[in-house]
């Protein structure tokens, strides 16, 4: 089988598997994995299903490869850079496909987020604020941290028509339904899944252009 066939199958696969998720085995799924642990399983996977294809895996991207990505579409672009060895390090890394050129394509960019402990402090009791005296905490803005790295990623491949970049969210202020926990004395406090206090969802969907959450958005259109 050619290269280039084999590329085809890879990206039907992936189409048809709705994104990376499909080639995620038993222990990728346990919760205790990190999302580094999970790229790595993910690297051996296409390693072993598309085995004329070759892949690597890297920790970080520096900004100066970024800016030589950005210069090669426009000499005006990437020309600031005030610390040489300065780099974006995504929590899963980045993993890349060599193309028939022999150029590193990517295919995989993956990080994870926790942000709201909203739903442990209730289910152990703890009251939180100045005067510990509430049961939610108001909502920080660290996650909005997370668009640097997607910006960096999308400078890396502005010539590229595919962004294969995966943020898992994890923790109360990323909810996308209303739930109720139960206090160890037995009373229940509702999380509102729209209350402008306590989710976030919405300052990280200006990275997607708004588009759905929870869905495979890099397929051919």
């Amino acid at each position: 089988m050619s290269k280039k066939n084999q590329s085809k199958r890879l990206t039907n696969q992936h189409k048809e598997s709705q994104g990376v998720v499909g080639i995620f085995g038993d222990g990728a799924k346990s919760h205790d994995i990190t999302v580094g642990e999970i790229s790595h399983l993910v690297t051996e996977q296409l390693e072993k299903e598309f085995p004329l294809l070759s892949f690597r895996y890297r920790k970080k991207i520096k900004k100066e490869e970024i800016n030589k990505a950005l210069k090669r579409i426009d000499p005006e672009l990437g020309q600031t850079l005030f610390v040489s060895n300065s780099s974006i390090i995504p929590d899963g890394g980045i993993i890349e496909v060599k193309d028939d050129n022999g150029d590193w394509r990517v295919v995989l960019v993956s990080e994870a987020k926790h942000q709201g402990k909203d739903i442990e402090n209730i289910q152990k009791g703890n009251l939180v604020g100045t005067n510990n005296n509430q049961d939610l905490m108001a909502a920080g803005n660290a996650i909005e941290r997370s668009h640097k790295n997607i910006s960096e990623i999308a400078n890396l491949m502005l010539s590229e028509s595919h962004f294969p970049y995966i943020l898992f969210l994890e923790g109360s202020n990323f909810l996308t339904e209303t739930i109720s926990i139960k206090r160890p004395d037995g009373r229940v406090v509702k999380l509102d899944y729209n209350s402008g206090t306590l989710n976030r969802l919405d300052r990280l969907t200006s990275a997607n252009y708004g588009m759905p959450i929870n869905t495979n958005l890099c397929k051919v259109k």
